[in-house]
């Protein structure tokens, strides 16, 4: 039992040296210098440490409570011990030097532990990401050095099984209550804690500093916290739908009815969800901006932009869902409703009102399976790259992993557009402004960036830029189009990013929600500007984009919402001006992180960078993201017809009452 004590004793002290020493280059590389009290990300990631390679090394101490059964490691499997142990430790020792370097990017790019996203490794096209991973990270040297580490675990290891320890001389009695205090140590440094089981998924948030909760959590453990959360997502579990008129009286009502409009259903609608368009050093510097937004600038000049805007999420497919479906479940895509028409969508909106309605993406429509999902939504049309190189065989020429060139996307669009017979919607993905970054114009950009711009990037910040302003330009073009097209005055165009840009590194103590803004840009011809009050520093976000295109487009026309608003009528409901992310949210006050217990003011009214000034919550105010959250699934899971049978006349209740 001794010799097994020891194994487990030095091989944790060195994984906990190993991510104590992952947390320390991660707080140093990743963090801004001027945050104090790092002490409570290393005491606390001890925790973690604690609990995950206690539960890890539960076989080897259970081989060595069986030891005392006839000599378990002193006779005739011994020799077995040795074998199983070295190759348990092996593994084991690999796989924690692996996830050291997992845990670091993971973080460098998502600016979070590791969580759902992680699964996109299998649910997204998995040959394109590791194509990716393997281009942009040093894969192999990152397994060479975990083959050697798990070589030295074995050696290591065969080390302390030789060592001889002293015959114990101490009294029968006194080993029992040795061995019986072990045992209670073992399951609490299981639990984490002497009475309850601490820091969990639910409960490891100790800092209001969010990096701090994040760089805390063991990696490994983290990753058995978002495999249980993608399980219970696959889940859908049922609801009580009565819990629907208790969330309407407390937050909002889940209906609302769009304005009078002399227009109704009259008009194209474009809408451009564009891969990680987020503001970043557009909001710093008016030189900047103009370079980085090219052919795209002079229409942010003349049209509506929203600049205080938060996306829903920081990952694509998430983003996606949540707008076009109200869904806050990630793969519902690929679930076991993959085939089920859901109700009140966006799509089933404008069908309903007789629009034509085509999905347009400059990658392969099979990702996500978000092709056969959309056609059982009831889209028209479905345009992805394979059709685009069909009809531009140059476009293959600029193939990558993810997808074409977007202007290739727009050109087919337009075409849609510019021969349509009758209202169409067009929703449309786009892809050059992801890694690997390869898209660009001709000419590369002349950048210039001082140390402290540079630094804004975790990666390659040229092949970044050039992509991004490439994305830019492209659209840019394109509503040079369409403003020079027949239909010009017959077409509303929108556009957002999904999430901000993942190699951007904010300040998280004064940059919560201005470093994962994005812009919401809307292009409305004059004739079809009905009732417009215009706010540019007004708050918002992902949620009120179809309610504002509702009421630009739909004449008194009923629809799901989730908290929505026109960006573009008078604020007439305060309930409605808040801006909602997964992880912060904002209203007219400040904004509120959910790893924090405060609220936090803002610099000024024209920007979402908040002060040090913070304030205490009220009820309402402490728990309204959790409500909202938890109200977002209520919803889905009626519409899904997940209730309990006593439950169905409220679904009737809802869908057919009047507004």
């Amino acid at each position: 039992m001794r010799k097994i004590i020891t194994q487990i004793l030095t091989f944790t002290a060195i994984y906990m040296v190993i991510f104590a020493l992952m947390r320390a280059v991660m707080l140093y590389n990743l963090i801004e210098r001027d945050i104090d009290d790092w002490g409570g990300v290393f005491w606390h990631g001890l925790g973690h440490d604690m609990r995950t390679f206690s539960a890890i090394f539960l076989p080897i101490f259970l081989c060595g409570v069986l030891s005392y059964l006839g000599g378990f490691i002193r006779l005739n499997l011994a020799k077995f011990y040795q074998i199983f142990s070295s190759i348990y430790i092996a593994i084991v020792s690999f796989i924690v030097a692996i996830f050291a370097f997992i845990n670091y990017y993971y973080y460098q790019i998502y600016q979070n532990k590791i969580d759902m996203f992680i699964f996109g490794l299998k649910d997204d096209d998995t040959s394109a990401l590791l194509s990716i991973i393997y281009r942009d990270y040093p894969v192999a040297l990152i397994v060479i050095s975990a083959v050697i580490f798990a070589i030295f675990s074995i050696y290591l290891n065969k080390k302390i099984l030789n060592l001889k320890f002293p015959k114990s001389t101490k009294p029968l009695w006194v080993l029992i209550i040795c061995n019986i205090i072990l045992i209670y140590g073992y399951i609490v440094a299981l639990r984490g804690h002497v009475s309850y089981n601490a820091l969990r998924a639910s409960t490891y948030q100790f800092s209001t500093f969010k990096p701090f909760n994040e760089i805390s959590t063991n990696p490994i453990m983290a990753l058995s916290w978002a495999i249980k959360e993608y399980k219970n997502q696959a889940n859908f579990p049922f609801v009580k739908m009565s819990r629907i008129k208790e969330f309407e009286k407390s937050l909002f009502p889940l209906f609302n009815t769009t304005s009078q409009n002399p227009n109704h259903a009259k008009m194209h609608i474009h809408f451009n969800l564009m891969e990680s368009f987020g503001l970043g050093l557009l909001q710093e510097d008016e030189r900047l901006e103009k370079l980085l937004l090219g052919s795209l600038y002079s229409h942010f000049q003349s049209d509506f932009v929203f600049k205080r805007f938060l996306p829903s999420t920081n990952g694509t497919i998430d983003s996606l869902n949540r707008i076009l479906f109200q869904s806050p479940i990630i793969n519902l895509t690929s679930s076991k409703f993959q085939k089920t028409k859901l109700p009140l969508s966006v799509i089933d909106i404008y069908k309903k009102a007789g629009y034509r309605v085509v999905f347009a993406y400059a990658g392969n429509s099979a990702w996500y399976n978000i092709n056969y999902f959309l056609k059982a939504q009831g889209v028209d049309d479905i345009v992805d790259e394979t059709i685009l190189i069909n009809q531009y065989p140059t476009a293959k020429t600029s193939k990558h992993p993810y997808g074409i060139k977007d202007e290739y996307m727009y050109n087919k669009i337009f075409e849609i557009l510019d021969n349509a017979t009758t209202p169409t919607l067009i929703i449309s993905l786009t892809i050059s402004n992801h890694p690997p970054y390869l898209h660009n114009d001709k000419s590369q950009l002349n950048l210039d960036l001082n140390s402290s711009e540079i630094n804004r990037y975790s990666t390659d910040y040229k092949a970044l830029l050039n992509a991004y302003s490439y994305a830019n330009n492209s659209f840019g073009d394109y509503l040079n189009k369409i403003k020079n097209s027949k239909f010009k005055d017959n077409i509303i165009v929108a556009a957002s990013g999904d999430h901000a840009n993942r190699e951007y590194k904010f300040d998280h103590k004064n940059e919560s929600a201005f470093g994962i803004s994005v812009p919401f840009y809307l292009y409305i011809p004059q004739n079809l500007q009905n009732n417009i009050y215009y706010d540019k520093n007004r708050i918002g976000s992902h949620k009120d984009i179809f309610p504002t295109l509702y009421n630009l487009s739909l004449n008194e026309t009923k629809y799901l919402n989730i908290g929505g608003k026109n960006m573009l009528s008078k604020p007439s409901d305060e309930r409605f001006e808040f801006a909602m992310h997964i992880n912060v949210w904002a209203d007219n006050d400040g904004i509120y992180p959910i790893s924090s217990t405060k609220g936090y003011r803002y610099q000024n009214s024209n920007t979402l960078k908040n002060s040090n000034d913070s304030f205490e919550l009220d009820e309402s105010k402490a728990q309204f993201h959790k409500l909202y959250e938890e109200f977002s699934y209520y919803q889905l899971a009626w519409r899904l017809g997940l209730m309990n049978r006593i439950d169905e006349v409220v679904k009737f209740d809802l869908l057919n009452k009047p507004i």
